[in-house]
Parts: C-alpha cells; sequence; structure tokens
C-alpha cells in the first residue's frame, strides 16, 4: 500500500512528524507571495465596477453586454483551475504562474487599446482569466502543501490580498480614471499585475510532500467525489456565487442611480474589501477552536442576510456600508475557508486537482451572474435583481445544510485520514 508522503504518525498514532521546510519561514514566504498575487490580480478584477460606466457610454452598448468583460474571466479564473491544478501538481507552479503573468499583462494592455466591446471582452477575457487560472489553484494548492499546523491560517493571509486588493486599488482606479481616463488606468494594472505575479513565480516552490507520480488526478478527483459531499460543496458554490456577483458588478453603479456620488460609490468596495479581509482573517484564526467546515457554514448564511439587509435600504448611503460589511464577510470568509474544508473532507493528495473542480462552480456563475442580472436590471429594475439573487443565496445554505452535522463531529488534532487506496493527509481538527 502506498502512502502520501503527507506528515507520518509518530510511534504513540496521534501526532504527525515534521518535513523539512513545513510550517517554515520559507513557507510562509511562499503565503506572503499568494497574498501579493491576489491583492494585484483580483484587486484589478473587482476594480471593472469602476470601468463600468466609462466603458459602457463609450462603446455605446447595454448594461447586460458591457458585464461580460467582468463576467469571461471570472469563468475562465476559476473554470480553468480544473486544468491548472493538475498541471501543477504534476509539474510544480513556478512555470505556469510565469505564464499566467504574461497572459495577465498582455491581455491588460491590449484592453487599453481595444476600439470596441468584442475586442475588450476577449482580450480581457482572455488575457485576464487565462492569467489568473495559471496562479489561482496552483498557488493555493502549493500553500496548503507548505503547512500543516498553520495551513488555515496561510491560505487565510494569502486570500487575504482579495480584499487587501478591492480597498487599496478601486479607489485608485476611481481616480485614475476620473483624471487620466480608463485607458490609462488599465496600463497602470498592467504593470501591477505583471510584476506581482512574476515575484510570486520566483518565490513559490513545489511543496516539500508534494506528489508528482502515481495516482492520476483525475481518479484523484473521483474518488474526492464519491464518499463526500462533493455535489453539495459544488452546487452551493455555484448558488452562492451566483447570488454575490451580483453586488459585486452592480453595487457602484446602483449607489449612482440612487443619487450617491461616484466616489462615496466607489467607497463602498474599499468598505467591502477591508471586511473581507478581517473576515479571511479572523474565520481562518477561529477555524481551529470553531471548526473550518462550521465557520465556512456561517459564512454561507451571512450573504442572504446581507441581501436581504440591500432589499430593505434602498438608497440610504449607511444601509449599503453595513450591507458592504456583511458582503465583504460572507465572501471573506467562503473564499478564505475552502480550501481549509476541501483538504479536510478531501485531503491534500492532488488538493489542486480537487481544487480545480469545486471552483469550476463559481466560475460558471460568473460567466452567467453578471449578464443574466444585467438584463435583468434593464428589463425590471433592481428590486426584482436583488430579489432573485437572494433566493439563490438562500438555496446555497439549504443545498449545503448537511455540512452541519459533519460541522458536530470531533475529530483528533492532526488526525492522519486514510482513504480506501491508502492515501494519507494531515489536517487540524475540524
Amino acid at each position: 500500500m502506498r502512502r502520501d508522503p503527507s506528515p507520518a504518525l509518530d510511534a504513540g498514532g496521534t501526532e504527525p512528524r515534521s518535513i523539512a521546510g513545513v510550517d517554515s519561514p520559507r513557507a510562509w514566504s511562499i503565503a506572503l507571495a499568494g497574498l501579493l498575487a491576489n491583492a494585484a490580480c483580483w484587486g484589478t478584477i473587482f476594480s471593472f465596477a469602476a470601468f463600468l460606466d466609462s466603458m459602457k457610454d463609450e462603446f455605446h452598448t447595454s448594461l447586460g453586454a458591457t458585464a461580460l468583460i467582468f463576467a469571461l474571466p471570472t469563468f475562465l479564473s476559476f473554470g480553468l483551475g480544473i486544468v491548472a491544478g493538475p498541471v501543477a501538481d504534476r509539474y510544480g507552479p513556478r512555470r505556469i504562474v510565469a505564464l499566467g503573468a504574461v497572459l495577465m499583462g498582455s491581455g491588460l494592455l491590449i484592453t487599453s487599446r481595444a476600439p470596441n466591446l468584442p475586442v475588450a471582452v476577449a482580450a480581457y477575457g482572455l488575457g485576464v482569466g487565462l492569467g489568473v487560472a495559471c496562479y489561482l489553484v496552483p498557488v493555493t494548492a502549493c500553500i496548503g502543501g507548505w503547512f500543516v499546523r498553520r495551513r488555515a491560517i496561510a491560505l487565510g493571509l494569502s486570500s487575504s490580498g482579495i480584499g487587501f486588493g478591492t480597498l487599496l486599488l478601486v479607489p485608485i482606479v476611481e481616480r485614475m480614471i476620473d483624471n487620466f481616463g480608463w485607458r490609462t488606468a488599465y496600463v497602470v494594472l498592467a504593470i501591477v499585475c505583471t510584476t506581482a505575479l512574476i515575484i510570486t513565480a520566483l518565490i513559490t516552490a513545489r511543496p516539500p510532500n508534494a506528489v508528482s507520480a502515481g495516482r492520476p488526478s483525475l481518479q484523484r478527483i473521483r474518488a474526492a467525489a464519491a464518499p463526500g459531499p462533493f455535489a453539495q460543496l459544488y452546487v452551493g458554490g455555484l448558488l452562492f456565487s451566483a447570488a454575490l456577483y451580483v453586488p459585486f458588478v452592480f453595487l457602484v453603479r446602483y449607489a449612482k442611480d440612487h443619487g450617491i456620488s461616484s466616489s462615496s460609490a466607489a467607497l463602498l468596495i474599499s468598505v467591502l474589501g477591508a471586511s473581507n479581509i478581517v473576515s479571511r482573517l479572523a474565520t481562518t484564526g477561529l477555524a481551529g477552536r470553531v471548526g473550518a467546515v462550521r465557520m465556512f457554514m456561517i459564512c454561507f448564511t451571512m450573504l442572504p442576510v446581507g441581501l436581504g439587509l440591500w432589499l430593505a435600504v434602498g438608497g440610504s448611503y449607511g444601509g449599503l456600508v453595513v450591507f458592504a460589511l456583511l458582503l465583504g464577510v460572507a465572501h471573506g470568509g467562503y473564499v478564505a475557508l475552502s480550501p481549509e474544508v476541501a483538504a479536510q473532507l478531501f485531503g491534500v493528495t492532488n488538493l489542486g486537482s480537487v481544487l480545480g473542480a469545486l471552483w469550476t462552480a463559481p466560475g460558471v456563475a460568473g460567466l452567467l451572474s453578471p449578464v443574466l442580472a444585467g438584463v435583468l436590471i434593464d428589463a425590471a429594475g433592481y428590486g426584482t435583481t436583488i430579489v432573485v439573487a437572494l433566493g439563490l443565496a438562500v438555496l446555497a445554505v439549504v443545498v449545503q445544510r448537511s455540512l452541519w452535522s459533519r460541522s458536530r463531529q470531533p475529530r483528533p488534532l492532526d488526525a492522519l485520514v486514510l482513504d480506501d487506496a491508502g492515501l494519507a493527509a494531515a489536517g487540524p481538527a475540524t
């Protein structure tokens, strides 16, 4: 029987023996590199809300059609993780992250010169989408492999970069668009993202407990899906993300349409980013005590609460600020904890492949939700669109209700979990 070279049990069978490099300063440097990549790339993607009106006006297109610029890269970023994950499992993350730097920078530069909407959609969608896909799952899985005892905290630190990027870049982008135009803003973002991904590629390295041979990744995905709650996680993530992307894309425009100034409207995304950071660090810090699965489900329930508030507050700026806070908490906890939840439920062997499969769900949601929401807003208004998003968020919680029972099942600290093929994975207690 072959064992995954995860931390092995000591003679007493309760604690894992250490592997050189795991939970080391080198491991933390890789987590920080992930934070940098997430801040630059996702800060750029989520700043699209600031670009929406300028690009819509210049290209003379509808709201739904313009939202394709956001939808396509979101789909590719998550959807192609099912390819990028296995490639990184087999060959290591460094080369594929470097490829992402080239694609990301090129896509943003071409977008800055796009003469019409189809060119902008193709350049931004393919360049940014493929660029993020090249680093997102590979770097996340790489960080997971470099940690055992502090894995949830390290993954939370890395994913908090999304909140930092949203907090810092959105107001900067808003000012650049006002002063220099949206095209110049994309040139600056191209430089920022390319630099960040090159640094990340230089720092990342294959985890010391990585497996590059043996059981194929696609078989690993099927093996993970068979005994565990893979379907619930997948469908729940699809519904959750479909609801989430509605305010991510249209909240700034909603605020402007309700008489709020452009700078104050953009500040809502910064508020979202700030609460996102706090949520990622807090939820991953609490995961060891409260349980990662339980914290994951609590974050899921925050989204319908927030959307219900959005429906109720109308154009009240104070109410929208509170909604942005709740949205940041829900999104931050979901993204930060999903790798840890996957590692605990399915093991760390070929984790990139498993995460890649799970994260096609937000990819599909990202392709469909912004476009359909834009069409619905044009046809029926914001109220109907928010009600639909609220319904999807409630369904996401219902679909994953069985995870609550799992969150109450105690596990020994750092237990070694073996699947039926003898593959091993260590993870902190749930």
